[in-house]
């Protein structure tokens, strides 16, 4: 059986026992800063879990894509050297939010592995939480599992927690016996049979979510849930060695592609080195899906963890002998492999692989001076028969040739060697900082629950705004969010901020038609709510009804600018190519900001050319078509669907004909001429790969030319010359101030010469024929000037240099170049540690910085070394 007819199974089993098929969530997780990647099924479920809401869909089913690499879940460094670790994989789960419990929850997965798919009874054990005699028992008199074959295990195996506090419960998992011939023979299995984790391998784990955990004077506390849920996972890639009779992940149908073509490229057989390429094709997998989802590679966070995967990747390559740039040849493969289960990898393709690409060319680019370094560095620990490598060396690799410390110690360890991570820590604090960050997230408060607690019992707020932008409406609750108060009514004109889009601004009246507050934003807090935020509580009453206004010049200039980043994604596509995804976006009704996937800075002439086409489109007077269809139908149409954002079986299209089409459920003009003009301000580097393009429209960008025109008036007044003369006149200033500037330079060096020959009077005879001078000069005086005169002048001299710079003393130690006698960098630094100083050097020239206060003792002790 293959595996895509095994994930095909398990959906439509689950799907005959009253199940929801719910598509996977993203691999980044939206609106959850507590995990770096999606590692689990239930993640997308989290609220509904913890009693914030009350899903529509008591019983779910899910194949959900999952990243462990980063942060508390790191399978990276296991990759490829044992039998079933992966950076990706895929989990299969069903769900019950409040409806069935054990009974149902055994019975669905035990029939489902061993009718199903046809597993032998007999090579499955399960286990059950030693307080759980109720799942034992159901196990045995329920599906018949010998009482041999039933062993209870403590909390560290058999007992999930969300948390400190929160939901929990006991566990129920269910083991493969993988042969005799796998068994290890140094496993401890006094207790356990199943202790024998080489033997007998996890496939499926059924949470029974029955308790929850509070906190009481202090003290942890346990008290049954109203509503237990179920919380099953089912690692399809373990499943598939089960079904298919492999004992390695690796040799499924899975990998087979990936692995061929791996083969392909380096010429060799996957026999001679597995592990090598288990790490490519796991990377593989991992890096296609994190870009597909749009994690760009950078220096922080996710982006941080994907460059290392990639980078790893090729470093394996290399070792296989591949030396061309080669691993975006492998995405074809990985989502060939992955069926038609995430059809967001088909539309991004093209920019998965533009990214690969262009990935490992610049890591290539330091890969092989990086290397040779290493190899120096590797000969002279074993010729001083050392096994470590400094700290200082491995950073230095790091920011020399963009090797991460990972890289660095598993090419040491290759050799049998290790390095000093204290020391690449404390050489490389910042980047050490920044990349905690990757996997130190914290929870965030929040009142959610409040506003859930209006959604069910009040129903949704029903958005009217595309159409009106005044109503009546009732309210139905109040949620205080500090210095603002949330009010949620039962129907809106008010846009909530999404997409980009800012939320609406405008008035609340009362029946009298008395303006009574002013909504200063709008958002979503929970899908479904609406809350309009206010500054104060003016005596709004649940029940009451209020009339709402949306401020129309604001929302019609917003408009205006959301259609245009339509248009200007469209251009940009046409310009630069289909690699170009949105990345972020701000549209508000003064301006609008774009944020696309590019791997370089624009031209002058994309610049304009991408400005001249949204224009362009402006000018055919196009009607805008908002339709609601399908999302199947809307993917068959080609439009366009944001990285991770979330949508519903019905959505929004934003139809420009001729032009762009895009998933969007944002307020937009009813023809393109409405936005009357299009104007870039300005195109920049937001983050490695992502660009940035802000830019106005309508009376905004009118403004911007009216003012452009009057500077350029007082110009053409100032210079008494228009057009070309203008340009030719400022041209002239130009170069006349830039001659002018030389000769002042001229002119300072040559009194800067005249002027140090004085200041060099005086020099003090020390050792070896050497001469010192201690020369104190004027703030703006160049101080690595007045050391190269002083050591033209005195071939054989040493000159301590100071300037005062504000609360700060600068200062220079010079000498000439091979003086054996004295290294100024050693000196300086020296120095400068004693008085809390920064700086450094060469031997013949460092330089630094100490506080004022301390310039006469600095002076002193760097004298004292002389």
């Amino acid at each position: 059986m293959k595996t895509n007819e095994i994930r095909q199974k398990f959906v439509e089993y689950f799907e005959k026992n009253g199940h929801k098929k719910i598509a996977s969530s993203s691999l980044v997780p939206e609106n959850d800063p507590t995990l770096l990647f999606a590692n689990a099924g239930m993640n997308q479920f989290k609220d509904a879990f913890t009693g914030k809401a009350n899903p529509k869909n008591k019983r779910v089913v899910t194949i959900q894509k999952c990243v462990r690499a980063g942060g508390k879940h790191n399978d990276l460094e296991n990759v490829g050297f044992t039998a079933r670790h992966h950076t990706f994989f895929e989990m299969m789960g069903n769900f019950s939010f409040g409806d069935y419990f054990k009974k149902e929850a055994i019975k669905m997965a035990w029939e489902f592995l061993t009718v199903e798919l046809g597993l032998p009874k007999e090579k499955l054990y399960v286990t059950a939480h030693h307080s759980d005699q109720e799942a034992a028992d159901i196990w045995h008199e329920q599906e018949g599992v010998p009482r041999d074959r039933i062993f209870f295990r403590d909390d560290k195996d058999n007992f999930w927690e969300m948390g400190e506090v929160g939901p929990c419960g006991p566990c129920s998992e269910i083991f493969y016996d993988h042969g005799e011939e796998h068994k290890d023979p140094n496993a401890d299995t006094s207790e356990c049979i199943l202790d024998d984790e080489d033997r007998y391998i996890e496939i499926w784990n059924l949470v029974f979510m029955q308790f929850e955990k509070y906190k009481e004077d202090g003290e942890i506390k346990k008290r049954p849930l109203p509503n237990p849920c179920v919380d099953t996972g089912s690692g399809l890639e373990r499943v598939s060695a089960a079904i298919q009779g492999k004992y390695n992940n690796f040799d499924t149908d899975l990998f087979d592609g990936i692995l061929s073509s791996i083969e392909k490229i380096s010429k060799t057989k996957y026999s001679t080195h597995p592990k090598w390429m288990r790490v490519v094709a796991d990377h593989a997998r991992s890096a296609s899906m994190l870009l597909s989802d749009g994690v760009i590679p950078s220096n922080e966070g996710s982006g941080y963890v994907l460059r290392r995967i990639i980078r790893r990747a090729v470093r394996h390559l290399d070792l296989l002998g591949v030396t061309e740039t080669s691993f975006y040849k492998l995405v074809d493969n990985v989502f060939e492999s992955l069926g038609k289960e995430y059809k967001e990898n088909a539309k991004n393709k093209d920019f998965v692989v533009k990214y690969l690409r262009l990935e490992e060319d610049s890591f290539r680019k330091t890969l092989a001076s990086g290397l040779k370094l290493l190899e120096k560095e590797i000969a002279a620990l074993k010729n001083e028969k050392s096994n470590t490598l400094s700290g200082v060396k491995a950073f230095q690799l790091y920011d020399t040739h963009g090797f991460p410390l990972d890289l660095t110690e598993m090419i040491l360890a290759e050799n049998g060697l290790h390095v000093d991570e204290s020391g690449f820590n404390l050489a490389m604090e910042e980047q050490k900082e920044r990349s905690k960050k990757a996997g130190d997230f914290s929870a965030q408060a929040d009142n959610s629950k409040e506003f859930y607690g209006i959604k069910e019992s009040k129903g949704d707020t029903s958005f009217i705004g595309y159409e009106n932008l005044e109503a009546q409406a009732t309210l139905i609750g109040k949620v205080d969010s500090g210095d603002h108060l949330a009010l949620v009514f039962n129907q809106t004109p008010f846009y909530a901020e999404g997409g980009g889009q800012k939320g609406d601004v405008g008035e609340i009246q009362d029946e009298s038609g008395k303006t009574i507050a002013f909504i200063q934003d709008t958002k979503k807090p929970v899908d479904g709510i609406f809350a309009h935020y206010v500054t104060e509580d003016t005596g709004f009453k649940i029940g009451k009804n209020y009339k709402l206004i949306v401020d129309g010049k604001a929302r019609k200039l917003t408009m205006c600018n959301h259609t245009a980043t339509h248009l200007l994604q469209a251009a940009l596509i046409k310009v630069l190519g289909k690699h170009i995804k949105q990345a972020g976006s701000f549209v508000g009704p003064d301006r609008l900001r774009f944020d696309f996937t590019h791997p370089e800075s624009m031209t002058k002439e994309q610049v304009t050319e991408v400005e001249s086409l949204v224009n362009t489109e402006i000018k055919k007077q196009i009607d805008v078509s908002p339709k609601i269809m399908s999302k199947d139908e809307a993917m068959k149409m080609g439009a366009m669907a944001l990285f991770g954002e979330k949508y519903g079986a019905q959505v929004r299209v934003i139809d420009i004909p001729g032009f762009s089409i895009e998933l969007c459920g944002g307020t937009h003009v009813q023809n393109t001429s409405d936005i009357g003009y299009f104007k870039i301000l300005s195109e920049a580097s937001l983050a490695s790969g992502v660009r940035r393009i802000e830019a106005l429209t309508n009376s905004g960008a009118y403004d911007f030319v009216d003012e452009k025109l009057a500077t350029l008036e007082k110009l053409e007044a100032m210079f008494n010359s228009k057009g070309d003369l203008l340009l030719r006149n400022a041209k002239n200033l130009q170069d006349n101030f830039s001659s002018a500037n030389k000769e002042i330079k001229n002119l300072k060096d040559k009194l800067q010469t005249i002027n140090a020959q004085s200041m060099f009077d005086g020099v003090q005879e020390i050792s070896n024929g050497l001469v010192f001078k201690h020369i104190d000069i004027n703030s703006d005086d160049d101080m690595r000037k007045v050391g190269d005169l002083f050591i033209d002048k005195y071939k054989n001299g040493v000159c301590l240099i100071t300037q005062e710079k504000g609360d700060k003393l600068g200062v220079v130690l010079k000498t000439f170049k091979n003086n054996k006698d004295f290294n100024c960098s050693n000196i300086l630094k020296e120095s400068m540690n004693k008085f809390s100083g920064r700086g450094g050097g060469k031997p013949d020239m460092a330089q630094g910085s100490v506080d004022i206060s301390n310039k006469d003792k600095f002076v002193s002790d760097v004298i004292s070394h002389l």
